[in-house]
Order: structure tokens, then C-alpha cells, then sequence
């Protein structure tokens, strides 16, 4: 049987808590790295990051590894 082949994008946003402006211009960039490499340990691709200061967002590839659930209370957790 031939293999299937699948690959799922994903838009996410998310918010600081309270919707307070914590990301600040000096950070933004250091910032989106980490979540890039997070994503990355999830076999996940970022293809784009980027947002404002009190929010995110986030265009990727999801693994066959990992449910949508489990990739973003990860990834809110560990940002």
C-alpha cells in the first residue's frame, strides 16, 4: 500500500497574560528564536513569528508526533 502524505499548517495566536504589553522591542527578536527552536524540538517547523506586545503570532507545520493540544500548552508553557 502506498504511503500517505500529509502536511497541516497552523495559525496561532495567543496573548500575555491580561493582554499586557510584556513583549518589548529588545526581546521580540530573542523571543520568536525561542519559540522557533521549541517548536523545532517538536519536529514542528515556524515558518513565520511575529506580533505585537501583548501578542503572537505563529504560522507552522504540525508533526505526526504531536497533537495541536499537546504542541501549544507546550509551547505556552516553555515561552
Amino acid at each position: 500500500m502506498a504511503q500517505s502524505l500529509a502536511k497541516i499548517y497552523l495559525h496561532i495566536i495567543f496573548s500575555t497574560k491580561n493582554h499586557q504589553k510584556f513583549i518589548k522591542p529588545e526581546i521580540e527578536i530573542e523571543l520568536y528564536k525561542y519559540i522557533a527552536g521549541i517548536l523545532k524540538n517538536f519536529d514542528c517547523t515556524a515558518i513565520k513569528i511575529g506580533g505585537m506586545p501583548d501578542h503572537i503570532h505563529i504560522l507552522n507545520t504540525l508533526s505526526r508526533t504531536i497533537t495541536v493540544s499537546k504542541m501549544l500548552g507546550l509551547l505556552k508553557k516553555d515561552s
